[in-house]
């Protein structure tokens, strides 16, 4: 009896609910730093939630979870799969093919259990993703795991990625076991992954329709090449109204991290800097310590869509800016290879690309 109840409750959240959505459910709070992926996966039918409006976030995840959500996020194959002859799943079992395939596809490993309704830990978490993405990384550096650690090699490859970042004592826990969140998180992560380049292309002349927020005007800027500094690429910006210059803009990136300002006086650091690669979620928090501290960064799309100058763009980075000292939010819209094509604060834009000119 107490089998039947288990299959029946994993049964029930992999059923398709309605109109599912994260901010939906009643323990999922829209405040939750892990919304974006959970809203991600949810949207794509990748996880769903329980009756009543539940997601149970803090529930342990399931190995039979983990097979299922694998094999929807990848499109396995569930027909014609091979046995992989674990004791403890017989065909009979409801995720027999989902398990099957993704023993076939190698991302677990044959053995004589599977253990479907036993936890999954960070560490076989990095595993599993590892395997199932092909992803690669340098080294990384937790205190608590070396080369002598079952899957240290995997562990790194999704720091280097920004798939997760540890603990704050440094720790990365590889044998505490996953919540339904937490894999939630680092699965949706996973799929979003894109390293763009975010940096205007220097053999062309950027016009942008400018609002300033200070003086409630509307201007028409050019953005011209000027020359690197040893760092950055200073684009000089010019009121084609007035002719008069603007600040210089600073663009700065060298693969692992992205940085943009406005070269005044009292410029000391980038208005916006950003760890590369990219993935939905937050990437920077507020309680975090640095140069700029009350601000959080969050990558809501890497492959969103925006309009601008009339231009349609696909496989968008959007990305969203709030700040404890203020109710505003900014949001960025970059596009590989261009560079940043809009910017809003709440509802109003502030720049929009209008145009490209070779130089």
């Amino acid at each position: 009896m107490l089998k039947i109840v288990c299959v029946i409750l994993m049964a029930v959240c992999f059923i398709p609910m309605e109109g599912a959505h994260a901010a939906s459910f009643k323990d999922v709070s829209k405040d939750n730093t892990l919304i974006t992926e959970i809203d991600y996966l949810v949207e794509k039918g990748i996880i769903n939630g329980y009756p009543n409006d539940l997601f149970k976030p803090n529930a342990y995840v399931t190995r039979a979870q983990v097979a299922v959500m694998l094999t929807r996020a990848l499109g396995l194959q569930t027909t014609n799969v091979k046995d992989p002859k674990y004791q403890d799943v017989p065909t009979t079992h409801p995720y027999y093919k989902e398990i099957a395939a993704v023993q076939n596809a190698g991302i677990f490993d044959s053995a004589t259990k599977f253990n479907p309704n036993a936890t999954l830990s960070r560490g076989d978490m990095a595993i599993v993703l590892q395997r199932a993405f092909k992803l690669k990384g340098s080294e990384s550096y937790f205190t608590d795991v070396s080369a002598k650690t079952r899957g240290y090699k995997e562990i790194s490859a999704i720091s280097s990625n920004n798939i997760t970042r540890g603990y704050d004592d440094g720790s990365f826990k590889p044998n505490l076991p996953l919540t339904r969140a937490h894999f939630s998180a680092f699965l949706a992560r996973t799929l979003t992954l894109s390293n763009p380049n975010l940096l205007k292309d220097t053999a062309y002349d950027y016009t942008y329709s400018y609002y300033s927020l200070t003086d409630k005007n509307h201007y028409t800027l050019k953005y011209q090449y000027s020359h690197n500094d040893d760092k950055n690429d200073v684009w000089t910006v010019t009121n084609l109204s007035s002719k008069k210059l603007f600040n210089d803009e600073l663009l700065f990136s060298d693969g692992e991290f992205y940085g943009q300002a406005n070269d005044a006086e009292s410029s000391t650091h980038y208005d916006l800097y950003l760890g590369l690669p990219l993935r939905i979620g937050v990437i920077l928090h507020e309680d975090e310590g640095g140069v700029i501290t009350g601000v959080r960064n969050t990558v809501k799309a890497t492959d969103g869509t925006v309009q601008a100058g009339g231009v349609n763009y696909n496989n968008v980075i959007v990305l969203e800016e709030t700040s404890v000292y203020s109710d505003g939010v900014w949001t960025y819209y970059f596009v590989d290879g261009i560079g940043l094509v809009k910017e809003l604060y709440n509802d109003v834009v502030i720049f929009e690309l209008l145009d490209r000119t070779a130089n």
